[in-house]
């Protein structure tokens, strides 16, 4: 728990921490669901779009619970930086030994001359209180950016201390132990792994079937908030008493359903429910007004945010920025925009990157303070590194797209900056010019000729200016249509499957889909051809009733 009087009700994009467990609401059947497959499994999945909630599902939901059971071990990679970064097996034994300390009844292994597998390594943490063991690995996607060696190295270590009771290299040497030493061997430790990955990257996991051929058999979705999940997040938080940087407070009936009405409608056809990040970013935002007294009688009601809402979302990221202090803006928006992402040039992905704190004290403006202001304010999160120092990274995959945006519209303006300077600059040497000209007629006619063509130049420039910023607008709006024509094509396949089901005349579509209906009818108002399919498919469902069921 933080300090009284510091801590807000609502993380926003910063995952929930293990100490914030009583404010984790909305996630009781996927808590119970996921550890019911953890415990009966050696290998677990769980997997989900970026957004929904994994990690904070992991360390509000899952540790706390198997923590009363076994031992959690929390591994996080990072992305690969040459030079910077351990090897994942190293990162793990390295994870391992800060955890748990070695057992003197294990001591005689010394003497077995054994390779060093990470069997031998939990087996020397093993005692008759401590057998069960479940290693965790968050944004695992993160493992396939390592060197081709280093992941194979792993996936063998990982699978033979899954599956193997006891390595022929101790069975061999059984004759050369006591009793009690063979009877150390034979009783077993219980290790389970479990991996939480993004939904767009399942297909990475395929490269390790050759060493772990059942990775992609058991598997947990974790899917979007339903909106009675979604209430529970909402409410939950704020009326829990305690201190908090913010009193207790309510919302309306009509806030909590224009709120869940806004978060259904912001997702895409094929999404099942309510972003987590999404609602924690507008929860967010509501409790800070309460805490700045602008909300009346601390209750939140639709007109404090309904028609902010996008607003409210694209902005999330440029508010974070507008609470640093005015000098420390552009330094800590240049290191986040240039140093913290990496950008493919050839697929136009964009990942974080974790960077030490060494490299990035060495830029310019950046302070051992504003990186801890940065961390304060959930712009940048930090992880330590095996040498004893910190790497930083960019806080949640769903910052990317408006660091993104905020970069292309920086560089945008800064080609406009830099050649309004040149434009003045030329304007300036041509004042000079025209200083030194005036003696003779022929000197001051070149002149003339020559002021004629720096103009011309300054109005190129300008219009070039004009035609990037231009550019910069069509991107944009290209990207938007980009996403419309990708959601809409989506929705097809919604479309289609409710065709089926009504046509088939046993049934009616299921909730989520007609949900998704009415989400795509509210956000794209303006595409006739889509709303043409929706009022067709919605003459259907009324003429079957089954909007009443």
């Amino acid at each position: 728990m933080s300090s009284p009087n510091i801590q807000k009700r609502y993380p926003g994009v910063k995952p929930f921490e293990t100490s914030e467990r009583d404010l984790f609401f909305g996630r009781d059947r996927d808590i119970e669901d996921l550890l019911d497959l953890v415990w009966l499994e050696k290998l677990v999945v769980l997997f989900g779009k970026s957004g929904y909630g994994k990690s904070s599902l992991i360390n509000a939901g899952i540790l706390p619970e198997i923590e009363t059971e076994a031992v959690p071990i929390v591994v996080r990679l990072g992305s690969y930086v040459a030079g910077q970064s351990p090897a994942p097996l190293d990162n793990l034994r390295l994870k391992i030994n800060e955890v748990l300390e070695d057992k003197p009844e294990a001591a005689f292994l010394d003497n077995l001359n054994l390779p060093p597998t990470l069997w031998q390594q939990m087996k020397r943490k093993q005692s008759s209180q401590q057998r069960r063991f479940v290693l965790i690995f968050d944004q695992f996607e993160e493992f396939f950016s390592y060197p081709l060696a280093d992941q194979q190295a792993f996936k063998e270590q990982i699978a033979d201390l899954l599956y193997t009771e006891v390595p022929q290299a101790v069975r061999n040497q059984n004759d050369t132990l006591s009793a009690s030493q063979q009877a150390f061997i034979a009783t077993a430790f219980d290790a389970k792994v479990l991996l939480a990955i993004r939904a767009d990257r399942m297909s990475l996991l395929d490269s390790m079937k050759d060493k772990l051929p059942a990775i992609l058999q058991k598997r947990y979705e974790l899917r979007g908030l339903s909106e009675a999940q979604a209430q529970e997040a909402i409410v939950g938080p704020a009326k829990r008493a305690g201190d908090f940087v913010s009193p207790v407070f309510a919302y309306s009936p009509e806030a909590l359903k224009v709120m869940t009405q806004k978060l259904a409608a912001s997702k895409s056809s094929q999404r099942s429910g309510i972003e987590a990040f999404q609602l924690q970013i507008l929860c967010e935002y509501l409790e800070d007004k309460v805490i700045k007294g602008e909300i009346p009688g601390q209750r939140v009601e639709p007109q404090h945010f309904a028609e902010q809402i996008d607003e409210i979302f694209e902005g999330y990221y440029q508010r974070l920025l507008d609470k640093l202090e005015p000098g420390a803006q552009e330094a800590a928006q240049l290191l986040i925009e240039e140093k913290l992402l990496f950008e493919d040039a050839n697929t136009g992905e964009a990942r974080r990157l974790g960077v030490d704190s060494g490299v990035l004290l060495a830029e310019k403006g950046i302070s051992q303070a504003l990186l801890n202001q940065l961390e304060s304010n959930f712009l940048l999160r930090r992880e330590s590194t095996s040498m004893g120092g910190f790497n930083y990274e960019v806080s949640h995959d769903t910052l990317i797209a408006p660091i993104l945006k905020s970069k292309a519209e920086r560089r945008a303006h800064e080609r406009v900056e830099r050649e309004r300077l040149e434009a003045k600059r030329r304007r300036n040497r041509l004042l000079f010019i025209l200083g030194l000209t005036g003696l003779a007629l022929a000197v001051v006619i070149g002149v003339m000729l020559y002021v004629l063509k720096l103009s011309n130049d300054a109005i190129e420039a300008k219009n070039k200016a004009l035609e990037a910023e231009k550019l910069a607008i069509a991107e944009r709006d290209k990207a938007r249509k980009a996403l419309e024509d990708k959601e809409v094509a989506e929705f097809q396949d919604v479309y289609r499957r409710a065709e089926n089901i009504l046509d088939n005349g046993l049934s009616c579509p299921d909730q989520n889909m007609i949900q998704a209906i009415d989400s795509m009818q509210v956000k794209y108002p303006d595409n006739a051809g889509l709303q043409k399919q929706i009022e067709k498919i919605n003459q259907r469902l009324k003429a079957k009733n089954c909007r009443n069921k």
